[in-house]
């Protein structure tokens, strides 16, 4: 029953579909290759701004990969004049391995240990962006590591069986259930903006708001609370991309004006009194 749920959960695109962009984004130093701890070989694009505060990590629905998401992410990056790094999971385009839970938390771990050791970013510079299924991993990712910057949550779903047919029949499917965000987000200790739209029958909106009332029970929730975006009369696929990135734009001049807060009140903390 668990590799049933794990193969409707990944339903990938054709790998060749992006094997020829990705060779492209190689000649212009935006392709890497990351290893994750089951030693599978993984692509990630690099879209790298000189000028940039923060570094949005990518994490890509399902029917997509990251070939087929460069548009959006070229139009992130120049939108919110900031760094996107989007990785791929096994199984998918050119990567090793097979798609499965364990494997996408594995690939999310090996993209954010690239960005904070091998390029040294600060955590705290770090947004990590999930759409849809990519929801999953990045609510993952953030619940463990507290001195991420930011988390922006696009469509998210509480888990893929509450998704599919909601809370109750989740309990009798608990133990073949994937990505439940919802036991996990009361530990984020980072800025959340949620975006769903209020028509969406793919990820219904319920789960954004049920995922977002568990934001709020947070003890920390009031000094970093961001209010979601319901987007009225949206679906899954049909949420403007303008409309959006003007969001993510916003909620990262949030997250600036609040690390600029910070740095001034630990400034003043080290003035000397003579």
């Amino acid at each position: 029953m668990g590799s049933i749920v794990s193969k409707l959960a990944f339903p990938y695109p054709p790998k060749e579909h992006s094997a020829g962009a990705l060779a492209q984004r190689s000649r212009s130093n935006q392709l890497v290759f990351l290893t994750t701890a089951s030693k599978l070989r993984i692509p990630a694009v690099d879209i790298r701004r000189r000028d940039s505060e923060f570094t949005i990590l990518y994490s890509h629905g399902n029917a997509e990969d990251v070939g087929l998401s460069l548009q959006i992410l070229d139009a992130m990056s120049a939108c919110c004049g900031c760094s996107v790094f989007a990785y791929e999971y096994p199984g998918y385009s050119v990567s090793d391995g097979e798609p499965s839970e364990t494997n996408c938390y594995e690939a999310a771990d090996a993209a954010y240990r690239f960005l904070t050791v091998k390029a040294r970013i600060d955590p705290s510079r770090v947004v990590v962006f999930g759409r849809s299924l990519g929801t999953g991993p990045a609510v993952d990712l953030c619940s463990r590591i507290p001195d991420i910057g930011g988390c922006i949550l696009q469509s998210p779903l509480e888990s893929a069986i509450r998704c599919a047919v909601g809370n109750f029949a989740s309990y009798a499917l608990y133990p073949v259930d994937i990505f439940r965000s919802h036991q996990k987000i009361g530990s984020v200790a980072c800025p959340v903006l949620i975006m769903h739209g209020t028509n969406d029958t793919v990820v219904p909106c319920d789960n954004g708001r049920a995922l977002y009332a568990q934001l709020q029970e947070r003890p920390c929730h009031q000094e970093m609370a961001y209010d979601p975006i319901w987007m009225q009369g949206l679906g899954h696929n049909d949420m403007p991309q303008d409309l959006c990135l003007g969001h993510c734009k916003k909620f990262l001049q949030f997250l600036h004006d609040r690390r600029a807060g910070s740095l001034k009140k630990s400034d003043r903390g080290n003035i000397l009194p003579w």
